[in-house]
Formats: structure tokens, sequence, C-alpha cells
């Protein structure tokens, strides 16, 4: 676990006097269509539960573009956020030192090497320090090498090692074997032979493809599982739509060992009722045999997390039973212009004592916190609205149609410094102490000034009402 990734930025204990975004509505404002109750029917009320989440330090480059992933070094002491070049930001990805977690501060922006390429996952090298992967999506596809002090570079002038290129796409998500010089990449492509591609990075500079898992392609998202030599795949598309579970006993050639097919299962029709719809995430409970799963909805009823036993009680690795779910705790079905504004997105499981959290970058819902701990009943807790510095940005066109935040992307947990680090795609990188004391304020959802839901649904409204919104994520 302590390779896990995670991401913060840089700036001191900040205070988010955005307009429309700081304190929470009035316990007398009517709750309506148009407005956002303070305690949405379809989530269950989180008063009294454990699950706090509490900002620590937050930092934006000083060229930002459209962030995306979040990930963190080994040791916790770096983080990375991956993101899509704009018209005013040629940014690909951002290095941040997270010495002192509460003051992180960028150490480097680097651009994209070729226009019109994206990336949407960056992670650290697992066995060798200053060195770091971001993927390729676009102009150009796979992945790209940068040494950041491991040879010739260093945290504040980065150097691009080379670029690997795949067979069939970009790459949206990849995940480092822990023990091993090995890539997983995901092949998005939905009739390619292979979901999963295996990358020999034992020389960097020259990185090969050695093998590929799976009966068919349309995989969004890996995540492999040390203590048990799982991989576990999301299929988001294809007919393998679902999870895969990968035995990778030998990490180069992993073998299927079991499924969760969402082909048979029922789709999304009303808030706080399970749906099975584009298998978008996936990660696993580091001390119990459950996996969380996320999915990904454009419009109407936005996707959740399920919580699937994989041998905690009847279900197995082989057979994944889904027992649990919850929507994010202001989910609101999404109209043509409000593109996944209100699903779920990258999350990660959190144990702290006798206490299960998720911690989750949620759009719109910013960063929020999920109980776990008894998984048939997940119970959403507090929110925080990622807008630190929103009054500052600049308008951007290529800013997929928003124009202010929150937008978190990603929440990834650093267990041995115990904070959280989330992602947002306008407003940069935040460090959070998530901690399982009980909930405040009403039902749970945190203290005035976390998280104001009719404000920001006010601005929905704003957004929409200025042309659609569309992002490929």
């Amino acid at each position: 676990m302590d390779r896990r990734q995670l991401l913060a930025t840089g700036g001191v204990l900040f205070s988010l006097s955005v307009a429309g975004c700081t304190g929470d509505s009035g316990s007398n404002d009517p709750a309506t269509d148009e407005r956002s109750p303070r305690h949405a029917s379809h989530a269950r009320s989180g008063a009294g539960i454990p699950g706090r989440i509490d900002p620590l330090g937050h930092a934006i480059g000083d060229s930002p573009s459209f962030y995306t992933a979040a990930a963190l070094s080994p040791d916790a002491e770096w983080g990375l956020l991956g993101s899509f070049p704009t018209e005013t930001s040629a940014v690909a990805s951002t290095l941040v030192d997270l010495t002192e977690p509460r003051s992180p501060t960028v150490a480097h922006e680097l651009d994209a090497t070729a226009a019109g390429t994206r990336t949407n996952a960056v992670g650290f090298d697992a066995h060798r320090a200053g060195l770091y992967y971001r993927s390729l999506e676009g102009e150009r596809q796979g992945i790209e090498v940068v040494d950041c002090g491991w040879r010739d570079g260093g945290p504040a002038d980065p150097r691009v090692v080379t670029a690997f290129e795949t067979p069939n796409v970009g790459v949206h998500r990849f995940v480092s074997h822990p023990n091993e010089p090995v890539l997983y990449l995901v092949d998005h492509h939905p009739v390619a032979d292979a979901g999963v591609l295996v990358v020999d990075v034992s020389a960097p500079a020259s990185p090969e493809l050695v093998g590929g898992a799976g009966t068919s392609g349309g995989t969004h998202d890996l995540t492999y599982d040390p203590g048990r030599e799982l991989l576990y795949a999301a299929y988001a598309m294809g007919p393998d739509e679902g999870i895969v579970v990968y035995d990778a006993a030998d990490p180069s050639a992993p073998v299927e060992y079991g499924r969760f097919a969402y082909a048979s299962r029922p789709d999304y029709t009303a808030l706080g009722e399970p749906g099975f719809e584009t298998c978008h995430q996936v990660d696993y409970d580091p001390s119990r045999d459950l996996v969380v799963v996320g999915d990904e909805c454009q419009t109407g009823v936005p996707g959740g997390k399920h919580v699937f036993d994989v041998g905690w009680d009847q279900g197995s690795f082989e057979e994944p039973e889904p027992i649990g779910f919850t929507h994010a705790p202001d989910a609101r079905r999404m109209g043509e212009g409000e593109r996944y504004w209100w699903t779920t997105h990258f999350h990660d499981v959190v144990t702290i004592g006798d206490e299960t959290l998720l911690a989750d970058g949620g759009y719109r819902q910013g960063a929020w916190v999920c109980n776990l701990t008894d998984p048939r009943e997940p119970t959403p807790t507090e929110r925080f609205a990622t807008v630190a510095g929103a009054d500052s940005l600049d308008p951007d066109p290529n800013r997929v149609g928003l124009d202010s935040p929150p937008f978190a992307w990603e929440a990834t947990y650093a267990a041995d410094r115990e904070f959280v680090f989330v992602s947002d795609s306008l407003t940069g990188a935040y460090t959070f102490d998530v901690s399982a004391a009980d909930a405040r304020g009403p039902h749970g959802r945190g203290p005035d000034g976390h998280y104001d839901a009719d404000a920001i649904r006010q601005d929905d409204r704003s957004v929409v009402a200025h042309g659609d919104h569309e992002r490929g994520a």
C-alpha cells in the first residue's frame, strides 16, 4: 500500500471565499426540483457516522490546463497531475513537492510533446526515484517516460526520456506492478483482442510490449492488489463490460480468474437505486475481501459506487457479488448540458482503525467521503467544494464548457503519511485530512463552509444556459 498513488498541491491552509460556493444553505431554504436539498432523499443520512474531510493545502500551476489524474510517489513525497492541454496552456503533467502536505508547491509544469495530445493518467515508477510516466491520447498514442531526478533530469528540469507507442488506441489509464518493472496499460478500443497490455520497463529508455490479457478490449481502469497478486480491470464497453479479475502471480502473463458481467444486469432508472452501466473504475479494500467499483454515466441518472463481496461473505474472486450501493450525496439527474457532472469518478479506499472510508473525486460533488464499514450500506458523509482560487480563473473555451468549479477528478490516499490528495480539473490539487471522527453538520454532510449545494446548483443552471458541456474521461 505504500506505493499507492496520491496527488497533492501547494499552498497554505486556504480560505474558500468564493462567491456561491462557501457556506452551506440555510436550514429554512426550500428543497424543490430546482434546488438541491440539504439531505437528498436518495442518500442515507450520515449523522453520527464516522467520516470527516478537512482541507490541508492547495496549489495550482502558473499555466493551468484542464487537470485530470492524481498520482503519488511510493514515499508520498511527490505528487503528479495529468492534464488536457487547452488553448491557453500546453501543460500535460505537473510535479508537486509534498514534503509538507499543508504547503505543497509546484516543482514543474511539463508541456505536451505534440499538439492535440492529452494526458489522462500519470504515475511514478515503483522502483526508481525521479522517474514517472504519463499517458498519451489523441495525436500521439501510448506513454511517455519522464526523468525528473533519475539521471539527467531534475524536479525543476524534467526531461522526456522516450515515448512508447501502443498498437490500437492511446492509453487512458495504467498501473505499475509494485515489485517488478512492469506496467499494465488499458486498451480502451472495444474490439481489440486484449484489454490489458503488459509492458516491460526494466530499461526505461526502451519500454517493450511483452504480453496482453483479456478476451476483448474496452478496458477503462486497472488496479493491482499486491497482497493477493491480483489485477482488477474495469471494462467500460465491449463484450466484457463489467469487472474482470486477473491472476497476476506471473506479472508478465495475467490470466483470468473471475468476472462480473454487466450485460444481464439492469440499467440505472432512479436515484438511490443500483444500476450497472459503463463500469469505470475499480479499487480494493486493503483489509477485507471487498472491491469497490464506480460507474460513469453521461446523462440521466448518474453512476454510483458498488461494493462487491469477493470473499467477505458469500462472494468470491471467481464470482464477485454486489452487496452495497450509493450515489454521491447530492447526485441528481443530468441533462444534455450536464454530461457526467453528478456521476462518481476516481476514488480510493481508506482504512482508519476499525473504520473503512471511501474518498472520491466526484466532479461537481467535489471531494466527498463515504463510510464503507458496513459494506451492505455505504453511507455518504461529508463533502467539500474544491473551489480555491475560482474567482481568479481565466475563462478558457477548451475547459470542456466549464467556467467554474468544483470539478474534482480523482482522490487518492497516502496511507503512511495519512492524507488524501484530490485533483480538480479547474483549480488544481488539494491535500485533505480524512478521519474517522463522526461526520458534522445536518445529516452528517459537513460543517458550514465546506459545500453549498444550492449555490452550486445555481451555478449549474448558469453554465448550461451558455452552452452544452462535453468531456471525454
